[in-house]
Formats: C-alpha cells, structure tokens, sequence
C-alpha cells in the first residue's frame, strides 16, 4: 500500500520524564524530569485519523524488532477486554470502522484495556523478534483512532534474558504457557484478576528492568497528532547493551494502537523460544466485582435477548418510571459527551449497543496508578463525571420508590461506581438555574450560586458491576432522603465511564395543576 509523506508539522521537542524501575513504580506519578531525550510530536489538530499508515523516519536504517510478522509475540498483559495486546506489534495500518461493535464493545484496533477499577495499572510483557546487542536506537508509538480512550502515560522497559532466565519468567507468570500453546495470540474480552496481576508482578520483579522509554505523555489519535517518535539518548543507549523482552506500562490504562521498535539486530530470531501448539484459550467468566446485598440487587443481563424479559426493568411495577422520555423525562446537561449524550439514559427501551447509552471519555487526570481507599474499597479519587435529568410528571410528589442503574454492553467501561443526587425545583425555577446551582465541591442541602435548587444526596458513591441492572429500593431502605420530593437527578459516575439506562420511579404531580406539589425542603 502507497502512503503519504509524513506531515511538514513535525518539529515540536518534548522533554521527557525521568526512568523509573519496577519497585518505584508508585513514586512515578508527579515526578516528570527532564532528560536528553527527543520526542517529535505531529501539531495536534482534531482531524479523524485516517486509515493509512504514515512512513517511518526510522524505517530505511533500521529494523523494527517489535513485529509479529517477523517473530515478537505478547508473553502477558494484564488485560485484553476491548482489544488484544498482539495488536501492538502488527505491521499493517491501524483500522478504524464507524459504528462496528462485538460483545465487548466498540471495535479498536491497537492494545486497549478496560477502564482500570482496581489498583494499580496495566502493562504487558512482549518478547522480541531478536536479540538486539547493539543499544535499541529509536521508539514509535501511534494512538491512532484511540481519541478519549489514549494512554495517557506510557513507559518502556527492558530485559536481557537468557533462555533459562526467560523458562523461570514464564514458569511463574500466570497464563503464559496457555498463550503460547495458542501461537502467542491472546482472547478479546478476558482480562486478569487482581491476584494474577500481582503475581505476574512478583515474577517480574525478578528480572533485572532496564528503562528504555521513561514515563512519558501521549497525545489523543488524531491525524495531526497520533504519531509519536522517540530518539534515545546517548545515555540510554549506553546503560542498555542487549535486550530479548520488554516491559509496556500504560499508566493507568486505555489504547496505542501500534508499537514499533527500532534497532540493529545481529542475532537470528527465535533464540531460547519455547515451541508453539495447537491448543487455544478459553475466555474466563466476566468479573463482577460486587453481587447482591444490602446496598442493592444485582442482576446481569442474559446473553439470548429472548430471556431479557426477565430483567427488573421489564417486570410490572406499581410506580410510574418519571425519568423516562416516555413520561416527559428531559436528559438536560452533562460533564462530557464523548460518546453518547444524557437522553440515551431515559429511553424506555433496552439499550441496543454501548452506542446507545451515555458514555464519557476516559478522564484525562485519573492517576497514573490507583489506589484503593481501605475503608470503602473504592478507587480513592474524587474524579468524575456527571449528568442531569429532569423527572417526567412534574418529578416525584412523595419521593423516590426506586432506582435502578443499568450498566448493559458496558462491560470493559463501565463507571466504578455511581453517587445519585436530587432536588426540588420551585415554580418558575428554569431548567438552566438548576443546571448551573451544582458543582463537584457543593455540600448537601446546599446550591453554588445560592440561587439554585438544594442538592441532597439519594444513593450514596456505590461501586457498579459490568452489564447489570443495579436495583434499588425504598422499601428495603437503599434509598436516602427517600421520602423527599424530587423534580431533578444527577447521576455522578466515578472516575468516567458509560452508563445505558437510568431509571427514576414513583408517584408523579400534575404540572398544570393548581395544587401541584411545593417544596417541603
């Protein structure tokens, strides 16, 4: 395939952060020295990334030893729900269709991971093609098509591993083995549990890691701004004089779409590779991180659509759904809208696909790593992103009955979890007061401006499962300040994430009554 000449807009020169080995991994985050190394970054613009691979500069005096056509395979990734890590090492374009979906979701074309709801950060372990004794002179990474959901941190390390060295690494690392009795391909939609990721964290601890590409901002998958290229640094290029396997750490997690690493090989491939089969691997059930229980029912959606009547959603019930379009339900406003907007939410349908509900893009300033509160087991970190709706009926005259939170398709992003808040607008409040009266910093029974709506909370921040509907009733007291009228939710969702279908019930007022319901707030 013929491709265009690179584009005349780069120039721009970065300064990168400061190599960190393994055990220091925790003290990356705000730690971003400079050092002598050059990254040359096309000007971003938010053109769509086309589907053709731009030339390499580094192509015609030096080998990609990073490609699967000429042997490198995945040993490891901590996760592989939207796409596999062997996408990484392909020599072809990365390809971008609109409007493709498979079970998992959208389909993407490079290394992506779930949105990270445990603690810690995804990397991948990658043998390469060759043995490379002279020092690895550059490195190429494209994020094309990846636009909200990029790595925003990345760094490379490496390993110069003998074969009994490597047989140890793979010995211990959980699921190699399998991976390579399938050709080293892994399985779209499977992901690790946090114990099997800690314990390929122990088996690389093991290894001497040395830091290649140091942790380093990516752009978004634009056109003009998709292509990265790294000249390494004198200094690099001579702590490091052979190297058989890399380390890839995306901090905490997302898409690049392809990997290329450029050096002077003088070894044959293969050296030391363990002999492939026929056998393939199987998919692990979906993790689903809490079940039913005090705070609320949980229950997943069914894989033949025949058996989705079932779902509580689709049972009779004696309270009116106010949220719904159906009942004059308005998805107002909404924090982030990269790929759906808040009126998906109120539909009072099943949602079709991931493309049918609301959907945020992965927030840029979640941690590189993540951490876990110990006393509420959830992701310490206030990050979010919000949507507000206005109930149908003139909102809910006696308070809330139920909520249920519908997490269909969202398998791989769904939010970590979910805080829901209401308020009671008075007559002649607008849609635009209540709007503008919330900020992320505002208190119970309070209002930003002073103008606005009191907010009070109705579900406390509860952690979400994949796929489900959450069910939560008044009548087993999951719901708070239930007995309160209601006119406005918002639904924060934490960090980010995608959510199908919201689900408001209870009894509703006339608007153009007389006597409709006033503020007992």
């Amino acid at each position: 395939m013929t491709t265009k000449s690179i584009s005349n807009h780069l120039a721009t020169q970065l300064q990168i952060g400061k190599p960190h080995s393994i055990p220091d991994l925790q003290a990356l985050e705000g730690d971003e020295k400079s050092i002598d190394d050059e990254l040359i970054v096309v000007e971003q613009q938010n053109e769509p990334c086309r589907n053709v691979q731009p030339p390499s500069p580094y192509q015609a005096n030096h080998t990609n030893i990073c490609s699967a056509q000429g042997g490198s395979q995945v040993l490891f990734a901590t996760d592989e729900w939207f796409a596999t890590a062997d996408n990484l090492l392909q020599d072809s374009p990365p390809i971008f269709v609109d409007d493709l979906y498979c079970e998992e979701g959208k389909v993407m074309d490079g290394w992506e991971t779930r949105r990270r709801r445990e603690a810690g950060h995804d990397f991948c372990i990658i043998k390469l093609s060759e043995r490379s004794h002279e020092a690895i002179q550059a490195i190429e990474l494209d994020t094309a098509h990846f636009t909200g959901n990029h790595v925003p941190h990345i760094s490379i390390q490496v390993a110069d591993l003998t074969s009994q060295q490597e047989h140890s690494l793979v010995s211990t690392m959980p699921g190699v083995l399998e991976r390579l009795l399938s050709k080293g391909k892994g399985v779209q939609g499977t992901g690790h549990t946090p114990e099997e990721v800690q314990q390929a964290e122990d088996a690389c601890r093991k290894v001497e890691w040395k830091d290649l590409l140091p942790y380093t901002a990516l752009n978004p998958g634009y056109e003009n701004s998709r292509m990265h290229y790294f000249d390494l640094s004198s200094g690099t290029l001579q702590n490091i004089q052979g190297a058989t396997h890399l380390r890839v750490n995306y901090y905490p997690d997302g898409g690049v779409a392809r990997m290329r690493v450029w050096a002077n090989p003088t070894s044959v491939a293969g050296e030391g590779q363990i002999s492939q089969g026929q056998t393939s691997q199987v998919k692990k059930a979906l993790y689903a991180p809490i079940t039913t229980g005090k705070s609320c029912t949980v229950v997943a959606h069914k894989k033949n659509p025949q058996e989705e009547g079932s779902m509580p959603s689709r049972q009779e019930y004696e309270y009116t759904e106010l949220s719904s379009d159906k009942h004059g339900g308005v998805g107002l406003e909404c924090s982030n809208k990269h790929y759906g907007e808040p009126w998906h939410l109120i539909q009072p349908t099943l949602g079709k696909d991931m493309g049918d509900g609301w959907e945020t893009a992965r927030h840029p300033e979640r941690p590189s790593i993540l951490v876990k509160d110990p006393q509420t087991n959830l992701v310490d970190s206030d990050l979010m992103d919000w949507a507000i709706l206005k109930l149908g009926c003139g909102g809910a005259i006696d308070g809330i009955q139920r909520i249920i939170l519908d997490t269909k398709h969202f398998r791989g992003n769904y939010p970590e979890s979910v805080r829901v808040e209401g308020c009671f607008a008075e007559r002649g409040m607008t849609d635009e007061i209540v709007c503008s009266s919330f900020s992320s910093s505002a208190t119970e029974g309070s209002s930003t401006n002073g103008v606005g709506p009191q907010w009070f909370p109705l579900l406390n921040r509860t952690r979400m499962a994949p796929d489900s509907e959450h069910v939560f009733e008044r009548t087993l007291g999951q719901i708070v300040n239930a007995t309160r009228a209601v006119t406005h939710v918002r639904v924060s969702i934490f960090p980010d994430g995608g959510i199908s279908r919201v689900r408001i019930y209870g009894d509703g007022a006339m608007t153009d009554d007389d006597d409709a319901m006033r503020s007992n707030l």
